[in-house]
């Protein structure tokens, strides 16, 4: 009797287990494309567009200076005194090393500014991702790069794409491909 108990017990643990599991309904998205669609992805490329011009200025302005001072310096230096040429020398060196310093710290500025301008659009991106999942029924959403098969119909993109509307002048994706 506790052994056909135990397996009635079983049985209904089981069924319930597969019941639960096929009402569990996984998406896939890949994040990048969703990021691309979004309006604040476009005016944050336009601001990293505009601070890295600010930075090639700022670059070419000091090697203009430097080519300034140094023909400066060579058409003047023996008119002046030894304290006025070292300290030329020294203003020359300085940008110079400016120069030197620009590229290391032209690619740290970069990536801190990229990081502070889509941040928050990552994080808008994911929260669109869970809207869509959620109103879709999907309960687990996994990126398309880390997937190698995935059946066309599970793809979160064209939902989102709707939801974001026709402001964010994406073609529809053709028939078939991926």
């Amino acid at each position: 009797m506790k052994r056909v108990l135990f397996l009635g017990m079983m049985f209904l643990a089981l069924a319930s287990a597969s019941s639960l599991s096929a009402q569990t309904k996984i998406a896939y998205v890949s994040l990048d494309e969703v990021v691309q669609l979004m309006p604040e992805y476009k005016k944050a490329m336009a601001e990293m567009s505009q601070f890295d011009s600010a930075l090639q200025i700022n670059y070419a302005e000091t090697v203009r200076e430097l080519n300034r001072q140094d023909s400066i310096f060579k058409a003047d230096s023996t008119k002046w005194s030894n304290a006025i040429r070292t300290a030329n020398r020294e203003k020359m060196k300085k940008l110079l090393v400016d120069l030197q310093g620009f590229e290391g710290s032209y690619q740290q500025q970069m990536q801190q500014k990229q990081e502070e301008l889509m941040s928050p659009v990552a994080q808008k991106a994911n929260t669109l991702i869970s809207e869509v999942a959620k109103a879709s029924g999907y309960g687990y959403v996994l990126r398309k790069e880390a997937l190698i098969v995935q059946p066309e119909a599970d793809d979160l993109l064209p939902a989102i794409r709707k939801k974001l509307g026709p402001a964010t002048g994406a073609a529809p994706k053709p028939a078939g491909g991926k």
